[in-house]
């Protein structure tokens, strides 16, 4: 692996998603498998990107997306592309299908991440996506929200009321966990499974390894979770299907409880089953997105 301590340590400001540790190991992965020419338009393109004059590089630009969500100073990209991280995909035939207008505010996964897709093997840009750098940054950061359960699936209301103001649990944020620790934001499912691969469970507690322990799990979980070649598909209408099949029969399909359930336990096999499934899904997210990149900057 070439330079994967420096890649490592040059991190940017606080993300989201699939933590900013997970971004980087799908980037890793992904990097390590790409070919020559790929390889190196990626750097290239990575380092023509900034936030506040922090620099990006290969793997680190897996984050910018979630870099630019919330930020407070003045920046071109401030507080755009939030609804393209996920999309509200329910788990029965009934459930109502996302809008798909695409703007700076508006969107879902699937779209977004195709449209950034299309751009790039067009060689185009739009006054959405106005560089390569910047569709670059967002294929990164979105094919690996594509393999994140509870980014794809959400859970709807069983009986809707007109007063509510949402239907939907917002991919499990609104579904609240009492023995989640080690954690300074949400104690909801969804930022367990953005966690998932690192989270373990202790006398009771959901706890999660620390990143200064992570370095060395790009070669680990590679080694760990070979990939069928049959898998490695570059088609990301894929990639967001079967991941919402895994958001459906296992994050919440193993959950124990039903819609509207807060301040939820989640077991031992729960959370040492979700880590397994978390690891493999970054792992196929890198190879995956290795994959698509050779294809659109490899010969």
């Amino acid at each position: 692996m070439k330079s994967l301590l420096l890649y490592w340590l040059i991190a940017t400001g606080t993300v989201l998603g699939w933590d900013g540790t997970g971004h980087r190991i799908i980037a890793q992965i992904a990097r390590d498998r790409l070919n020559d020419k790929a390889r190196a338009r990626v750097d290239a393109l990575a380092a023509q990107l900034d936030n506040r004059g922090t620099p990006y590089n290969a793997i680190t630009l897996a984050c910018w997306a979630d870099d630019i969500k919330d930020q407070t100073s003045a920046s071109p990209f401030q507080g755009q592309f939030k609804p393209w991280h996920y999309i509200d995909l329910g788990c029965s035939p009934n459930d109502p299908v996302p809008e798909t207008a695409l703007t700076a505010t508006t969107g879902d996964l699937v779209t977004a991440l195709d449209h950034c897709v299309t751009l790039i093997r067009q060689k185009k840009t739009d006054a959405l996506v106005p560089s390569e750098p910047v569709a670059l940054a967002l294929v990164m950061h979105l094919a690996g929200d594509a393999h994140q359960p509870l980014h794809t699936t959400c859970r709807h209301n069983p009986n809707p009321k007109p007063t509510d103001k949402y239907h939907n649990d917002a991919g499990g944020n609104a579904v609240t966990l009492a023995n989640l620790a080690d954690t300074p934001w949400g104690k909801n499912l969804h930022t367990f499974w953005d966690e998932a691969y690192r989270r373990y469970y202790e006398n009771g507690a959901v706890r999660a390894l620390p990143e200064t322990e992570l370095k060395a799990w790009p070669d680990r979980l590679a080694a760990d979770h070979p990939v069928n070649p049959d898998l490695i598909t570059r088609d990301t209408k894929k990639w967001i299907r079967e991941t919402h099949e895994l958001g459906c029969a296992q994050a919440y399909g193993t959950l124990g409880a039903p819609y509207g359930a807060r301040n939820i336990t989640l077991t031992e096999k729960y959370v040492t089953a979700a880590a397994h499934t978390a690891r493999r899904q970054l792992v196929l997210a890198g190879h995956r997105l290795a994959a698509l990149l050779n294809e659109l900057y490899g010969d």
